[in-house]
């Protein structure tokens, strides 16, 4: 039997209890960054590894927000600008520092948009309580058994578990089962 899950977890890209513990520390972002550079020197100047960028940048922005990120897109783009000018030396200063702030303005962007998105997730998981599996109610008075095996009345085990609140009011059909005489009466009048 399914047991009602109280708070949703922030949701994460990848669900393992190593890269959980990695995904903590900051300096893990910034040596995936220094990887993705030094692979970029060693290969040469024509084989480019960039757009790996986006990995470690896109990581920290959502594990650690935008200051990490943000740091990441305008440092890594301009190691590959160094590489570029003091390795490479094949393509002209002026592209290699064009290429070099579209790569910042582009991986910035994409930093901002995973740092927010990952703030507002937090945010909205603080606020859902979700109720989730089956609930067992018995067929009679409508209580629910919690997980101690104790029957709470539907209303305070749905405020219990969620942010719901109730008022209660009188649908007509049971206005007419339970108070069809009265209402009969002051139609009369």
């Amino acid at each position: 039997m399914s047991q009602p899950i109280p708070s949703p977890e922030i949701p994460s890209p990848i669900e393992n209890g190593l890269w959980q513990t990695l995904a903590r520390k900051p300096l893990t972002f910034v040596f995936m960054g220094l990887a993705i550079l030094l692979v970029d020197l060693f290969t040469g100047p024509y084989l480019m590894f960039p757009i790996f960028f986006v990995l470690p940048i896109t990581l920290a922005a959502w594990y650690h927000g935008w200051r990490l990120s943000g740091s990441l897109s305008l440092l890594l783009p301009i190691g590959r600008v160094f590489i570029a000018l003091y390795v490479d030396k094949r393509i002209p200063g002026t592209f290699v520092f064009l290429n070099g702030v579209i790569r910042i303005l582009v991986l910035g962007f994409i930093a901002l948009l995973v740092s927010r998105t990952a703030r507002q997730t937090r945010e909205l998981s603080r606020e859902l309580k979700l109720l989730q599996g089956i609930l067992p109610i018995c067929m009679f008075c409508k209580r629910i058994r919690d997980e101690q095996k104790e029957w709470q009345q539907l209303e305070s085990y749905i405020c219990a578990h969620s942010e719901a609140d109730f008022s209660h009011g009188l649908c007509p059909e049971c206005a007419q089962k339970h108070y069809g005489d009265v209402l009969a009466l002051s139609k009369r009048k």
